[in-house]
């Protein structure tokens, strides 16, 4: 019953993880094109800027922490 509990709880975890990175993908150039239209270029070129660092770190760190696993 525990280990029921368990994978389902990773489930819910795994599906909550994939939603919040579909939203991550659609929501950076979606809030750009929003804001760009406003007529704030520099924010919305700032904004974009800011989504694809944090976009560019987590790949890194995803990268860094699979290799520290397998270590």
């Amino acid at each position: 019953m525990l280990s029921w509990v368990k994978e389902g709880l990773g489930e819910l975890a795994a599906a909550l993880f994939g939603i919040l990175v579909f939203l991550w993908w659609v929501g950076g150039p979606g809030v750009t094109a929003i804001v760009w239209s406003e007529g704030e270029r520099r924010l919305a070129l700032q904004f974009l800027a800011a989504w694809a660092v944090v976009t560019a770190l987590y790949f890194v760190v995803s990268w860094l922490i699979r290799r520290a696993r397998r270590a």
